[in-house]
């Protein structure tokens, strides 16, 4: 089997009816991790696991794929799109596999152990001078991971993935998100997932837990209400090893 080498998992909050069109885009059936009691709505699906909210269910999913010593990969259920960026005003269809290979490839030239896809589809923003990013934001929709000891932060309830993208960059220095790699997501426009409880308080106050943890790393977006930016800085890392 071509995905021996992945464990990957699909996190899932009342949306069954994404079921039978991811297993279209994958070609084949992964685990689905779905919020407590949900079990009953996921009967399309093979594999179900209830594993809570949001980054409870990452971390199951990489607890399972590193108790097997696989490469963890972790997926929205929204995903209806996958792409090669090839260059400004070019791009081609990508199969998931081919997108998984082209991650792993990254990851490995890079020495990372969490790798992921462009933060936005649009060809517009991409630059074929820099195809790899390795000490910027990876967002958490389409994202791979090497076994390790870094697991997500269960105190927050949003933009978790900023906060476990400083957390691999604190630790080995290097990520890999593949800017050639254009993923479509539905995201705020379907109903269920993150929407269901996103509100302006819940962004403030974990805005809030983000700057306290790593301080000037995370400033706020002026374009854009209740979004951050991350700015990484190395030199924090090495002010660390002097104290």
């Amino acid at each position: 089997m071509k995905y021996k080498d992945y464990w990957i998992g699909i996190i899932s909050s009342n949306r069954s009816e994404n079921i039978e069109k991811m297993h279209d885009i994958l070609g084949f059936e992964p685990t689905w991790y779905v919020g407590d009691k949900e079990t009953k709505d996921y009967k399309k699906a093979k594999n179900v696991k209830e594993s809570g909210g949001l980054c409870e269910s990452r971390n199951e999913i990489l607890r399972d794929a590193f108790k097997k010593d696989l490469i963890c990969v972790e997926l929205s259920d929204d995903l209806y799109n996958l792409e090669l960026a090839i260059n400004k005003e070019e791009k081609k269809d990508l199969s998931f596999y081919e997108a998984l290979e082209i991650i792993k490839k990254a990851m490995d030239k890079n020495n990372a152990y969490y790798g992921g896809c462009a933060p936005t589809a649009n060809l517009f923003y991409y630059n074929e001078e820099k195809p790899i990013s390795t000490d910027k934001f990876i967002v958490g929709d389409f994202i791979m991971i090497k076994p390790c000891n870094i697991f997500f932060d269960e105190n927050l309830k949003l933009k978790e993935d900023y906060d476990y993208t400083l957390q691999h960059l604190k630790e080995y220095q290097s990520v890999a998100r593949c800017n050639n790699v254009l993923a479509s997501f539905k995201h705020r426009t379907n109903k269920g997932g993150a929407v269901a409880f996103r509100t302006s308080e819940l962004e403030q106050k974990t805005i809030k837990q983000l700057h306290s943890k790593w301080g000037s790393q995370i400033v706020l977006n002026p374009r854009r209400e209740n979004e951050i930016l991350m700015k990484y800085k190395p030199e924090l890392n090495l002010q660390e090893k002097l104290f």
